[in-house]
């Protein structure tokens, strides 16, 4: 044998306590290594069975499922809501939203502005003008249709006034 492997040999039978020693405190600090991740994965373990776990025992996908069916469910409530805000917009532009008062006397011995021109107009500027005219002796009402924003018949100066307060001019 050469020198080389003897004094090789030498040095392990010197030193082959001391690897010893060494190689057991690589294994023990390996095995605190190990432990440290095997705790950590259970306590990973733990999370993830609480997660998938949900609630009531549901597991994930039931959770998910439903959560899914309940926004579905959301979902044409909404669309019905929406279609029901058109349903009533466009019945309000319908309804009589504008009006226009004016109160006059419509003859000169008369007081208390007793007769009147009243106009009721829709979202569309669509109505009527009613007007009553008092009297001593009689009182007299009548009627004029108005098609967006304009009469189809003539005005009197009050009836006017009526229709342009009701336009908001």
């Amino acid at each position: 044998m050469s020198t080389f492997w003897t004094g090789f040999m030498n040095f392990v039978q010197i030193a082959s306590f001391f690897l010893f020693l060494i190689l057991a405190l690589i294994c023990i600090y390996l095995a605190s290594g190990i432990s440290r991740a095997n705790r950590k994965m259970n306590r990973l373990k733990r999370r993830y069975d609480a997660l998938f776990r949900g609630e009531d025992d549901l597991d994930i996908e039931e959770l998910l499922n439903k959560h899914n069916r309940e926004i579905e469910q959301q979902s044409k409530t909404i669309a019905k809501l929406i279609k029901d805000q058109k349903n009533m917009e466009q019945k309000l532009s319908d309804a009589m939203q504008k009006q226009g008062l004016v109160k006059y006397n419509a003859f000169d011995d008369l007081t208390n502005e007793l007769s009147y021109s009243l106009a009721l107009l829709d979202g569309d500027s669509n109505g009527i003008i009613i007007t009553s005219l008092y009297g001593r002796s009689q009182s007299t009402s009548f009627a004029k249709v108005i098609r967006q924003g304009k009469a189809t018949v003539e005005l009197s100066e009050y009836e006017k006034k009526a229709l342009e307060i009701a336009l908001g001019k």
